[in-house]
């Protein structure tokens, strides 16, 4: 579950079923993988000036992005759908914040955490059994962001802290 690869996380992001699968096959992998959508939050308007962007892009592989406008339309609607205004995009570059004696969590307040964002996706069974320390606690919450775990940032400083003292590798935890 943990490795010692201290690399920053990286969206996940999944290739979609049906027509939109199609449309980002036939137009966008031919230059790009789909993880990097995860790292915007944009209306339509955001997303369509990036498409207007990737038709004049050369890639070294093609010259600019080829959509009809009718797969653009379909793309776009996905785009906004699951990388829209209301998402959280995946942080570019993640720099651990300095915690106060205020941001501690106790007990009570680290599970209630996690049962309100963890449990949206998989038992808490995973995560107290698990052992790993700060760093790899704060690698695999920041994946969870990039799959969608509605975990605020300024959450994650605090759960790590609290994760690596409660649920760390010195056995005693």
């Amino acid at each position: 579950q943990f490795t010692s690869n201290t690399r920053p996380a990286r969206p996940d992001v999944t290739l979609p079923a049906g027509p939109a699968r199609d449309v980002i096959l036939r137009s966008c992998t031919a230059c790009h993988g789909i993880d990097e959508y995860g790292y915007y939050a944009l209306d339509h308007a955001g997303w369509d000036e990036i498409i207007e962007r990737m038709k004049t892009t050369s890639s070294g592989v093609v010259q600019g992005a080829v959509i009809a406008d009718a797969d653009k339309a379909i793309l776009l609607d996905w785009l906004v759908k699951q990388f829209g205004p209301e998402s959280t995009p995946f942080p570019r570059e993640y720099v651990p914040r300095i915690l106060t004696e205020a941001d501690f969590l106790v007990d009570d307040g680290a599970e209630a955490i996690l049962a309100g964002t963890c449990e949206a996706c998989h038992s808490l069974d995973r995560v107290q059994e698990a052992r790993a320390n700060e760093e790899q606690w704060r690698s695999l919450l920041l994946a969870m962001i990039g799959r969608g775990a509605a975990l605020p940032l300024s959450d994650v400083e605090p759960l790590v802290e609290w994760l690596a003292r409660t649920r760390g590798t010195n056995p005693t935890n």
